[in-house]
């Protein structure tokens, strides 16, 4: 600047910057990014929960599915024929057979008797092999559980002291466990055969006798809550 002269005036910083603003500046704006596999595929941010597997496709976790163990009822005439003969002439009626039952689950057969409740390997008593075999379907309870259950049933419902010829006997039992493993009941021919027999007059003169009649079929072993047999 010359002596005695007046200095240029500056320009205005408003006037380049426009006015000014109070607060932080608002951050420079992105456009979203996304990847590529090598392939080609995009990449897509992965729910909680789910995997990535090769490929880039996100696949929910599959749960395994619980095992079915087949149910079967083993049903055992104790008359060995002899009740469809003699039936009609000393009751009256017909009856197919006097019928002893057992359930068959986890490899091993399953029976009440006076004894309490017993089990042994499928057909492993003395009544040999069964006269019928019922597909009852199957199960999801683990082999862990349902002797958990019949623990409870042997110290509760089936003990050997309640055992009744007539109204808890063998049939009771396998009714019992087949809507607890399956949900379905034994087949009614069987647990209706006590009322068919006390309805007839024989049935009815020859029942104190019977009510004294304990059933334990020979060959199975005590259920006991430690190993699942004793």
């Amino acid at each position: 600047m010359r002596p005695g002269g007046v200095a240029p005036s500056s320009p205005s910083v408003t006037s380049r910057l426009g006015p000014l603003r109070r607060g932080p500046a608002p951050g420079p704006s992105f456009p979203p990014v996304s990847l590529h596999l090598s392939e080609g595929r995009a990449v897509q941010p992965c729910p909680q929960g789910l995997r990535l597997p090769p490929g880039g496709r996100a696949h929910a976790p599959m749960e395994e599915p619980l095992a079915l163990h087949p149910v079967k009822l083993y049903v055992y005439d104790l008359s060995k024929g002899m009740a469809r003969r003699l039936s009609p002439l000393m009751l009256g009626k017909q009856l197919d057979g006097i019928w002893h039952t057992s359930i068959i689950v986890h490899k091993d057969e399953f029976f009440y008797g006076s004894g309490g409740i017993s089990s042994c390997a499928p057909g492993g008593t003395l009544l040999g092999p069964p006269d019928t075999v019922v597909d009852l379907g199957n199960t999801e309870v683990t082999e862990e559980i349902f002797l958990e259950y019949l623990s409870s049933l042997g110290e509760s419902m089936f003990r050997g002291e309640s055992y009744n010829l007539f109204e808890h006997n063998c049939n009771t039992f396998s009714n019992e466990v087949a809507q607890f493993l399956t949900g379905k009941k034994i087949p009614s021919y069987i647990t209706d055969l006590p009322s068919e027999v006390l309805a007839t007059p024989f049935g009815q003169a020859l029942r104190p006798l019977l009510d004294s009649i304990q059933i334990q079929p020979p060959g199975g072993n005590t259920f006991s809550r430690h190993n699942g047999q004793s």
